[in-house]
């Protein structure tokens, strides 16, 4: 009796320090908080080792983070967290579980970020998360939810609660999360948001609301600890501001025909992205900490007078691409390091006026970005030579010829280091491209390769679709020289016959000529050689004779 007693306690000590070892399985590593085991995908549904082991795992060794996300885990066993009392992250994402039984938690003393995303779950009831009042992160997102049930008087001391992804219709539930810091309710059901709620929500910063349902937004009903507002793709019609702390808002792809003036209460306003509406106009208004402004995919005709220094002394960045434009002129003082018009499908010329009021800010440069404006055929060379440019870009428009003095070599462009992107243009290589082959290429060879790569010829027709540094070091004027141009016709003509066509060459006068000198060459060289050759057989048969 005492030597099975002796073989069963051998068996299961190496049942522990072998087989059952969840390292062997699993990837383990340590980082400043304690151990980590990473169990992603490696099909432990049903694996009783695994179980064994969650079992006696804090025993010897104590967890930190425990990731057993994609293992096809249907059903959670009660005891199998029970020891991991130091637990602080447990992710039991993109598994099959369709309930939390709030037993499973009761033993998680220390945990604070808890991931049940991508799971079947379609109700949850937030008391659950009394039993563990060292939460403060919380994922649901990608399950089935509808509503999330709030059945106690507590509140909660989450911080952190993504429920994107789910078929929310109401919100009842944020009244027990006071201390929420974060908050993702994108991508479900909700057609308003609840005023007292959210009002009541002090501490909360961010607020994600994208891809809801949403006619409205009323800053009235925001705490003003809100810095952060993401109300995108929704059927918002309607903005009324009040006074705000908002740093960020995200309200693009909407149904926003106008923005009134109170959009001065957002006097800490840094990043405003109303792309994609019907917005005819800006409205004019102080803004004197906004950095970013984005009124690209709009109705708008023209630059907005009121897009200036005077309203916006800070505007960094501005964006007006895919809008109506009939032109691009820059009517008031602005001073940006980013300027994009890009997709404007109704601007056909930039003349020398068009940026005289655009330049960089202080001490710096700016990057302009005129790309892909398929009428866009003519720019003036002086456009700008009154700024200092960090970079250029004006590639996929339908330039055929750029003036060298548009980039001015010896004064603007030396602060590029040759961020110059002029590619995908059909660009007619005569001489008057020549400085092209001179200049440019040779320092874009050099300082940046990359936007070389479809910087190519559209014409004439014998140098279509080559590209520039074919011509890299080539002696001559390559675009100028109408013979290089005769030698790229036959070898773009000759390399393009296959093994079963006919080659006809025209003839000419000149080739007529070429030819009848060479035939007469062979006829000269075939009766040298037939006489050549009778003096030899006279001569052995002198020979013979004597012999």
């Amino acid at each position: 009796m005492d030597i099975m007693l002796n073989v069963i306690i051998l068996f299961l000590f190496v049942c522990n320090q072998c087989l059952c070892d969840i390292c062997k399985t699993c990837v383990c590593s340590t980082s400043n908080e304690g151990l980590i085991i990473n169990c992603y995908d490696k099909n432990l549904g049903n694996n009783e080792v695994l179980n064994f082991d969650l079992l006696t795992l804090d025993k010897r060794r104590p967890l930190n983070k425990l990731i057993l996300s994609k293992n096809n885990i249907v059903f959670l066993p009660i005891n199998e967290l029970k020891n991991l009392k130091h637990l602080k992250g447990l992710d039991l994402s993109q598994n099959q579980l369709n309930n939390i039984h709030s037993d499973i938690f009761k033993h998680l003393n220390e945990i604070e970020d808890l991931n049940y995303s991508n799971n079947l779950l379609w109700a949850f009831d937030i008391s659950i998360l009394n039993t563990v009042p060292s939460l403060s992160k919380l994922n649901l997102s990608y399950n089935y939810l509808n509503n999330l049930e709030w059945n106690s008087e507590n509140a909660t001391k989450l911080k952190t609660l993504d429920v994107s992804h789910n078929n929310l219709i109401d919100l009842n539930f944020l009244d027990g999360m006071p201390k929420l810091e974060y908050l993702n309710l994108s991508f479900n059901k909700l057609a308003s948001l609840p005023v007292d709620s959210l009002l009541n929500m002090r501490c909360l910063k961010i607020l994600s609301v994208n891809n809801n349902e949403l006619l409205s937004l009323n800053f009235q009903y925001f705490s003003l600890s809100l810095l952060e507002l993401h109300a995108k793709n929704n059927f918002i019609n309607t903005v009324t501001f009040d006074k705000s702390s908002i740093h960020i808002l995200n309200i693009q792809n909407n149904s926003i025909f106008n923005l009134n003036n109170n959009l001065t209460l957002l006097e800490d306003l840094k990043s405003l992205n109303i792309s994609k509406n019907f917005l005819l106009d800006f409205p004019d208004v102080i803004l004197k900490n906004l950095e970013t402004l984005d009124v690209s995919y709009n109705n708008l005709t023209i630059i907005p007078e009121t897009i200036s220094n005077k309203n916006c002394p800070n505007l960094r960045i501005f964006k007006a691409n895919g809008n109506h434009l009939k032109d691009v002129t820059i009517w008031s003082n602005l001073n940006l390091e980013i300027f994009e018009i890009k997709f404007v499908e109704t601007i056909e010329k930039i003349d020398e006026k068009t940026f005289l009021k655009l330049k960089e800010k202080n001490n710096s440069c700016i990057n302009i970005t005129i790309s892909n404006n398929k009428k866009l055929n003519t720019i003036q060379e002086n456009v700008f030579q009154h700024m200092n440019m960090c970079s250029l870009d004006l590639s996929n428009n339908r330039f055929v010829y750029l003036p060298p003095k548009l980039f001015n070599i010896n004064k603007n462009i030396s602060n590029l280091n040759y961020h110059i992107n002029i590619q995908e243009n059909p660009f007619v290589c005569n001489c008057s491209l020549q400085w092209m082959l001179n200049e440019l290429v040779p320092r874009l060879y050099i300082k940046n390769r990359n936007f070389l790569e479809d910087l190519r010829c559209a014409g004439p027709p014998p140098l279509a679709n080559k590209r520039m540094i074919h011509w890299y070091k080539w002696e001559g004027e390559v675009f100028c020289d109408e013979s290089s141009h005769f030698l790229e016709r036959m070898s773009v003509n000759i390399a393009g016959v296959s093994s079963k066509q006919v080659v006809t060459f025209t003839t000419g006068p000149g080739t007529i000529a070429i030819l009848a000198t060479a035939i007469a060459l062979l006829t000269i060289l075939m009766i040298i050689g037939i006489l050549l050759t009778r003096r030899m057989i006279a001569k052995r048969r002198r020979i013979n004779r004597r012999l």
